[in-house]
């Protein structure tokens, strides 16, 4: 969680990014999109790896997701859009990975 003392920056952040992307062209809008989407998984499996903590995480919310995010990618594959489809395998692989590091963390390890 955010240190209460960081909130303000967070926001303000939020604030120019939101009104910096209403300039961007749609291919670096998308570009910027697929980044932090993307990205934000990758922050968490890095999370996971550290703390080896996977308790708050719903399995059910991952497995929905990822089978959003399969959706899309064969959606992306249909369409012949290669930003679609690199975006959207990454941010598979990485929910996936979140979804395995749980089941492992939490039903193959013995306490």
């Amino acid at each position: 969680m955010l240190p209460a003392a960081l909130w303000p920056r967070a926001i303000a952040i939020s604030v120019v990014l939101c009104v910096s992307v209403l300039w961007l062209d749609a291919d670096y809008l998308g570009l910027c999109a697929a980044f932090l989407t993307t990205g934000s998984f990758a922050l968490q499996v890095l999370q996971i790896l550290k703390t080896r903590e996977t308790k708050a995480i719903s399995n059910s919310m991952y497995l929905a997701f990822s089978c959003g995010v399969l959706c899309w990618l064969v959606y992306g594959l249909q369409i012949g859009d290669i930003p679609l489809i690199i975006a959207n395998a990454i941010t598979l692989a990485l929910a996936c990975t979140v979804l395995l590091l749980k089941l492992k963390n939490e039903y193959l390890t013995i306490h």
